[in-house]
């Protein structure tokens, strides 16, 4: 009796098809599995910055008005220790927001001075790094919090953040248009919101570059002790690139992802606009404690609107 011999494995044309079919399966699930992950970054974006919101709410309860951004050294009040050399140009503390010579030697450390970003601690369950009284150690608590996950996660030892206090028009420390102001100047209390806080913006993320994390102006400090900085505050301005449009956005924009040596002759310039890494635009929690997107490319009359407080124009849509 003769044997039929059975077939073991795949051809190569049938290989080659269940190749093709993997492939197409994987071309076609991709995309979903990349929106899926967005969509989650993009709602624990806005969870963070519901906190923030929230946080905020709590200071101002407590303490009757907004945290202010921080403030450098020699900027207005200046510190009895520091006045007078605050007038020599070459004194090392003029961009030093966090520690002055103390009388009889040493240093001393004004925490009043630092930023929103320290004063909200308590009221975001973080007292331990509040309480702290090891400076070193505080400026570089970083806080998961303080990150959007379709960016970047915090790394330990590096307090950085990639959220920003709504500072209005301008980045000028005399600016009051916005809500979170230089320390310093009289902060804001919701009265003072005339235009609505439901139409106008506390804080909102903060456009970066991709490629020079840690190293440009605006993240390249403790997020705690920036002083008024670009780091933890932003404006309805234009960047450098997008100052080049025929009509320039002072929308959020979409996160620089290669720096640009022919535009920004800094590479590590500060960037001042709000933005994000998200496909579409930035998210921004209201002075109402309501999170809302706002689109890339945005009308910037209308935008400039939802970053002044009292302005008596129409707002956002």
């Amino acid at each position: 009796m003769r044997l039929t011999q059975q077939r073991l494995g795949f051809t190569l044309t049938e290989l080659l098809v269940v190749i093709a079919i993997f492939a197409l399966l994987i071309a076609l699930l991709l995309p979903a599995v990349q929106r899926v992950r967005e969509a989650a970054a993009r709602m624990q974006c806005a969870n963070h910055l519901k906190q923030l919101g929230l946080a905020a709410h709590n200071y101002h309860q407590t303490m009757g008005f907004l945290p202010t951004g921080g403030k450098n050294g020699c900027q207005s009040p200046t510190h009895p220790d520091i006045d007078m050399a605050c007038n020599n140009p070459m004194f090392g503390y003029q961009f030093a927001p966090y520690l002055y010579p103390a009388n009889g030697g040493g240093v001393v450390a004004r925490r009043a001075e630092w930023g929103w970003t320290y004063h909200l601690l308590p009221y975001l369950e973080e007292s331990n790094i509040y309480e702290n009284t090891n400076h070193q150690q505080v400026r570089q608590s970083s806080l998961k919090l303080f990150h959007c996950p379709a960016r970047r996660s915090p790394v330990s030892g590096l307090a950085k953040i990639d959220y920003a206090g709504n500072a209005g028009s301008s980045l000028s420390g005399s600016n009051t248009s916005g809500v979170i102001l230089r320390t310093g100047l009289t902060p804001v209390r919701f009265t003072d919101i005339t235009d609505g806080t439901s139409n106008t913006a506390l804080f909102g993320e903060k456009r970066m570059k991709l490629d020079r994390f840690g190293q440009s102006y605006d993240d390249n400090e403790s997020a705690y002790t920036a002083g008024w900085d670009s780091e933890v505050i932003r404006v309805a301005a234009a960047d450098t690139d997008t100052a080049l449009q025929n009509v320039p956005n002072w929308g959020p924009t979409a996160d620089v992802r290669t720096t640009n040596p022919a535009i920004f002759t800094d590479i590590n310039s500060s960037l001042i606009q709000f933005g994000s890494s998200h496909p579409n635009g930035a998210q921004f929690v209201s002075c109402d404690g309501s999170v809302r997107p706002v689109r890339f490319a945005s009308d910037r009359e209308l935008f400039h609107r939802y970053c002044t407080k009292a302005d008596g124009q129409l707002q956002l849509d």
